[in-house]
């Protein structure tokens, strides 16, 4: 039983893990040899006792949705389910998708006000076919009040990540509108709270664990051992790995050629193609030459750059020509050409070639210059 025959997620995670161990070839060490033997018939094990299905996920019908876009920003929310009895749990769904440069912080319960909430850890960022990444929260709720329930607007804020790994400052926010559901009540006009009726029916006796669970039980938990032993390995292995850092031009010149003109009658996608240029090139020169770009706006940025003389060894008019035509795509409803398009990639492509070119003239002389006065 392989990943690719069955789909179901525990099958596909062991064949991954099973093809990154068979890549190290035959000058495998021997005890990685026999953890990955020992792993990969645990996993086995684990899919013949839990059993495979191929159910695919369904969004639920019943639930009460929410969603707020801006940009290649999204923040989707969900309450599930619309109707549900006194003081059961009604779960929230937070997903918010953004460019894989974005970071992302999720509010904490206490955004619930007096309901009874608690939340689970963030998972994320799942990288998305688009290039976007995906980042979920789940939240439980209870409600002691019957009647209509008004969960308020979830909140969440994020920030472009910054190149020297220092925290980035979560000064933009993404809300949805108020999920609305029905609390409903078992209790009659004949009851009363204070005086509750008495329990009736049969309990049932505590179930004890058969041969059988403790037989699950055992090799799950030496499938769960056998994963992170393999995962501390692999991650070993991993960091003892030089990395090379990527030069600005080199980084910015792979993401604009990412960028593509394809389906541009699509007014969301043509807004989508000029934030993601602008941010390109605004990220290009904090990299390239220390100037917080990305975290001022247009006239902000102008006005930093003409304070500043020779920082940035480019015409800044064509500059200003550059960034408010992508302003007027993103915030002034602008309907640009395919070729208006074209165009200003082929600038922004231009912009990175001559400011890395004398760049690397001006750090020449200066060698040059000390060089000589030594």
């Amino acid at each position: 039983m392989s990943g690719g025959d069955c789909g179901c997620a525990v099958c596909e995670c062991a064949s991954a893990v099973a093809h990154v161990a068979h890549s190290g070839g035959g000058d495998r060490p021997s005890a990685p040899r026999i953890l990955h033997s020992a792993f990969t018939m645990a996993l086995i094990a684990l899919c013949l006792i839990a059993g495979c299905t191929r159910n695919a996920e369904s969004p639920d019908a019943d639930a009460a949705t929410d969603v707020a876009e801006r940009g290649p920003l999204k923040l989707a929310a969900s309450a599930s389910p619309k109707q549900v009895w006194l003081a059961d749990p009604i779960r929230i769904d937070a997903v918010f998708i953004a460019p894989a440069d974005h970071v992302v912080r999720f509010p904490g319960a206490e955004i619930f006000g007096e309901l009874d909430a608690s939340a689970a850890e963030p998972v994320g960022p799942r990288p998305l076919p688009d290039g976007r990444n995906e980042w979920r929260r789940e939240y439980t709720l209870r409600s002691l009040s019957a009647g209509a329930l008004e969960i308020p607007p979830l909140l969440v804020k994020y920030a472009i990540k910054r190149d020297n790994g220092s925290e980035p400052l979560f000064d933009s926010e993404l809300a949805t509108g108020t999920l609305n559901v029905e609390v409903r009540s078992a209790l009659t006009s004949q009851d009363s709270v204070a005086a509750p009726r008495d329990i009736t029916g049969t309990l049932l006796p505590r179930r004890h664990w058969s041969q059988r669970d403790w037989m699950i039980a055992a090799v799950a938990g030496l499938s769960i051992a056998g994963i992170i032993a393999a995962i501390l390995w692999l991650v070993r292995r991993v960091l003892r790995r030089p990395s090379v850092p990527e030069l600005p031009e080199v980084w910015a010149l792979r993401a604009l050629s990412a960028l593509t003109t394809a389906d541009w009658e699509d007014q969301k996608r043509r807004q989508q193609f000029f934030y993601r240029l602008s941010e390109i090139v605004r990220q290009y020169i904090e990299r390239k030459f220390g100037l917080t770009a990305p975290e001022m706006t247009t006239e902000e940025f102008l006005s930093a750059l003409s304070r500043g003389d020779g920082a940035l060894p480019y015409d800044k008019d064509r500059l200003r020509v550059f960034l408010e035509s992508c302003d007027r795509v993103k915030y002034a409803a602008f309907q640009p050409r395919r070729e208006d398009g074209e165009e200003t990639l082929s600038v922004a492509r231009a912009f990175v070639h001559t400011t890395a070119a004398a760049a690397l003239a001006s750090a020449s002389r200066k060698r040059g210059g000390s060089e000589r006065a030594a």
